[in-house]
């Protein structure tokens, strides 16, 4: 699917996802989440990566990122000894990052902000395929980034996806609506990306021309999987 196609799309959902919630005359519950998860391509029915198929894994991600307009890093990265069914038990994965106003969107809601990651901000994304889906620890995973234009720079601690998912709902939305919304774009998102181990964070890097590195740990399971470094540069507009 084209890029302008599935931001289009992105818009669609947001923005009926955010009218079903206001125009609802009554709080509803959100959909229940599926009873099993999709298996991601590239990976067996036990969400293992297929031995022999991880450059088809590696094309996947990069089209996942780049069909929601982010910039993949400069290479890929991988964690040994993670999974099962491969040598060395390797788990693959990548990094992206976008800069803000993000989603770009022609569809408004008069008085309503859409976009997740704001002008100046910089989101960046940590995509493996083949873990498991999360646990309660969603921690281990961080981004060191460094402004080269201004000098600034920090290192960020990134979350599951579900954060930013929230955050693309306005908080005019009511409380008792806002799963709804969530959970249509959630499914969206979830349509592209795999389900386990997705990490992501907004950082204020201000404009100019961004360099950064995601490493860190994800648990699949009961193991602590150690992703290398992977290196990107973002320019900011």
């Amino acid at each position: 699917m084209a890029v302008p196609r599935r931001l289009t799309m992105l818009s669609a959902v947001v923005t009926c996802s955010v009218a079903l919630a206001l125009a609802a005359p009554t709080a509803g519950a959100a959909p229940a989440p599926p009873t099993t998860a999709p298996v991601p391509p590239g990976t067996n029915q036990t969400g293992t990566v297929a031995p022999g198929d991880l450059f088809g894994v590696y094309n996947t991600a990069i089209d996942g990122l780049r069909a929601f307009g982010m910039q993949p890093f400069l290479y890929p990265t991988a964690a040994a000894y993670c999974l099962n069914g491969n040598s060395l038990g390797l788990a693959p994965a990548v990094a992206g990052a976008v800069p803000g106003p993000w989603p770009k969107t022609s569809v408004t809601i008069p008085g309503l902000d859409l976009s997740a990651v704001k002008a100046g901000q910089t989101m960046f994304t940590f995509v493996p395929y083949g873990l498991n889906q999360d646990g309660p620890d969603t921690t281990g995973m961080q981004v060191a980034w460094l402004n080269v234009t201004s000098g600034r720079g920090g290192l960020a601690s990134m979350g599951p996806l579900s954060t930013i998912l929230r955050a693309m709902i306005p908080p005019e939305v009511p409380v008792a609506l806002r799963p709804i919304a969530e959970r249509a774009i959630q499914d969206f998102f979830f349509a592209a990306l795999p389900m386990g181990g997705v990490r992501a964070v907004p950082v204020d890097t201000g404009q100019g021309t961004v360099l950064a590195a995601v490493f860190g740990t994800v648990e699949n399971g009961g193991k602590s999987c150690f992703f290398l470094p992977t290196v990107g540069i973002t320019e900011v507009p």
